[in-house]
């Protein structure tokens, strides 16, 4: 069976129909559920990726959630990989003369540099419309699905972990967002807490992401 947010996630799905300034009637969009589906598949490769190289995870990248669109492809970070934002990751941890052009290539060599991306909600969000992140429910679903969506990925048994994790957060307002969730810092499943702040914030001041950001919170530089 497809996996379907309003199942999965019912309280938050509420939640997020609100940001977007709609009245939730039990149902999201279909292409929101379709992100979704696409999204739940490229996860699972990529575990079973990373038992494949048996890598322990060294390097956290924590993002949002895959972008909206409404086109058949789903712009997920598992799934094609492109666009400058997941290029800067990329070439934050692959020096960019190294980068693979093959995706399957790119992303087992992620695997084998013991990176894993995370996003902290399952729900696709407009980049730009309507300052959807300045709202209020935008800090209380991203909150919300921490604790669910969020914890469920990280905590994923089949996951293994170095006995040290760099950490570091892919959007700004997601990252304030995260801090408000957690003011105790992140517990992760090796048992270390990290301390959340905006230094963990792997964008430019400008707020576009960039490898050279990426290597400094990393500290792979």
């Amino acid at each position: 069976m497809a996996a379907i947010l309003e199942n999965d996630y019912p309280t938050e799905s509420k939640t997020f129909a609100k940001i977007c300034g709609v009245t939730y009637t039990g149902a999201l969009p279909e292409y929101l559920n379709r992100i979704y589906a696409v999204t739940e598949t490229k996860w699972e490769e990529n575990v079973l990726r990373l038992e494949k190289n048996k890598s322990n995870i060294k390097y956290l990248m924590i993002g949002e959630a895959a972008p909206e669109t409404l086109s058949d492809e789903v712009s997920y970070f598992y799934n094609n990989c492109h666009g400058n934002w997941c290029k800067a990751i990329v070439e934050g941890i692959i020096p960019w003369y190294q980068v693979p052009s093959n995706i399957e290539e790119k992303l087992a060599e992620l695997a084998k540099r013991h990176f894993l991306l995370v996003d902290t909600m399952p729900f696709a969000l407009n980049y730009s419309a309507n300052n959807r992140r300045g709202k209020k429910a935008y800090k209380e679903l991203v909150g919300m699905c921490a604790n669910s969506y969020f914890h469920k990925k990280l905590f994923d048994s089949r996951l293994k972990w170095a006995d040290e994790v760099k950490v570091a957060f892919g959007v700004k307002k997601n990252a304030l967002a995260m801090m408000e969730a957690f003011p105790d810092g992140l517990c992760l499943p090796n048992g270390q807490t990290v301390s959340l702040s905006l230094d963990l914030v792997a964008t430019t001041e400008a707020n576009y992401p960039h490898a050279d950001r990426v290597k400094s919170v990393f500290e792979l530089n």
